[in-house]
């Protein structure tokens, strides 16, 4: 893939800025459940590592699918052993761990904000994550102004992505294009009925994900009563035997069936005393179906099966993926720019340093044309020489800059150039 930031040649910096991690991609479920035992406040694992000397600043992101430590200075190999020593036994497994440095890491740290680099793509839990480790960081005092300027430009980043991408726009898992398609059809999920056939995993799934968003009347119907009851407990709602859908039918506006069967639960015939008008949306996980396929010629009934369901999340990931593409540049701007001020940061003490070179030269010529001893406190000359020092000062500055290819950004970099305060959200 292209990148901006690839053009240009950026001196080589110190302190280095390094991730350190796993992830679901590299280590199994275990592994990152023993980490998150081993350090259940990771704020405090990053005190610790800036405590020890072992980096100059860190930070820990840890979430179900990934365990990082995002650090300045120090020595990779430190970084590493000191991981390898949190993993235990897991570290003995191949390819566990990764580290990436500077740019690799800056870009890193951009996907995992974007959920560029998430098990689903475009979630957006991960960006509220990522938040509070930082909060959590800066609270422990292992923060400095490179990580402060590391995420609160990846806080820019994943907002511009969010905002000018369709990278979060579509769903990806059955449930939630489920979930969609039902807020298509009632205006206001926290009034409409869910009746549950069966205790499948995906008819849970679908529950739940109905209830994230307003649904709180719940009915499940099941073969044993008992078994409707333990999961309709777990929505507040209520249990009837399967026996009983033709009678609980009506009152319903979403039923989810999800129940092994050798005929359907549902026909045209269980509908004949429903309002015509009365929307009935079906979602069919079962195999064989549950309902009817002639339902769908119904004017108010919308039937999904699970092939329907799973054809629009694939026709959803494509999109996503397709979006991803757009997001990495705005990835690419935004390394950019970090990499600009991290240049900008390095090259402090020499501009400083040639700001006080121009100063003297100009104090000691101006005092030598007019006649007076070098070290003349006379006000008209310190003022005259400083004018003259600025002037010359900032072109300098500016060659210096335009070739290193570390300019002034434009205006619409604005934000990364900017530390706002790092208790306030981004």
């Amino acid at each position: 893939m292209s990148s901006a930031a690839a053009t240009i040649q950026f001196l080589p910096y110190d302190p280095s800025l390094i991730v350190t991690g796993v992830s679901f991609r590299t280590l199994d479920v275990a592994g990152r459940e023993f980490l998150a035992r081993k350090a259940p406040e990771p704020e405090k694992l990053a005190q610790r590592l800036v405590q020890e000397g072992l980096v100059r600043e860190a930070a820990v992101i840890s979430t179900c699918n990934r365990f990082e430590i995002v650090s300045v200075g120090g020595e990779g190999g430190g970084i590493r052993a000191f991981f390898e020593s949190l993993l235990e036994s897991h570290a003995a497994q191949q390819d566990v761990l990764y580290q990436l440095q500077d740019q690799r890491a800056v870009r890193h740290v951009y996907r995992v904000s974007s959920s560029l680099d998430s098990m689903v793509l475009g979630e957006a839990q991960i960006l509220g994550q990522i938040k509070q480790a930082y909060r959590r960081a800066v609270e422990a005092g292992s923060v400095g102004s490179h990580l402060h300027h590391l995420f609160q430009s990846a806080f820019n980043v994943a907002k511009r992505v969010r905002a000018h991408t369709d990278v979060s726009q579509h769903g990806v898992s059955v449930s939630y294009v489920a979930v969609r398609l039902a807020q298509q059809i009632f205006s206001d999920l926290s009034r409409a009925t869910v009746l549950v056939i069966g205790s499948g995993e995906m008819a849970e799934l679908s529950a739940l994900h109905l209830c994230s968003h307003g649904c709180s009347r719940i009915v499940v119907a099941n073969r044993t009563v008992e078994k409707a009851a333990e999961l309709a407990e777990r929505f507040g709602g209520a249990a009837v035997a399967l026996g009983d859908v033709d009678r609980v039918i009506d009152q319903a506006d979403i039923v989810i069936g999800s129940i092994s069967i050798d005929r359907p639960v549902l026909t045209k015939l269980a509908l004949r005393s429903r309002g015509r008008d009365k929307p009935l949306f079906l979602i069919d996980l079962g195999m064989p179906r549950n309902f009817a396929p002639d339902l769908a010629e119904s004017d108010s009934v919308y039937l999904y099966n699970i092939d329907d369901l799973a054809g629009i999340a694939a026709e959803n990931r494509a999109l996503r993926e397709a979006a991803a593409k757009e997001a990495e540049l705005v990835i690419d701007y935004g390394l950019l720019q970090f990499e600009r001020w991290r240049a900008k940061l390095a090259a402090q003490p020499e501009i400083v340093d040639l700001r006080a070179k121009v100063q003297a030269i100009c104090s000691a010529e101006v005092a030598r044309h007019l006649g007076m001893p070098a070290n003349s406190t006379d006000i008209s000359l310190e003022r005259l020489s400083h004018a003259i020092a600025q002037k010359v000062a900032h072109e300098l500055t500016q060659l210096m800059e335009r070739e290193r290819g570390i300019g002034a950004a434009d205006d619409s970099a604005a934000p990364f150039l900017v530390l706002p305060d790092p208790k306030k959200d981004s």
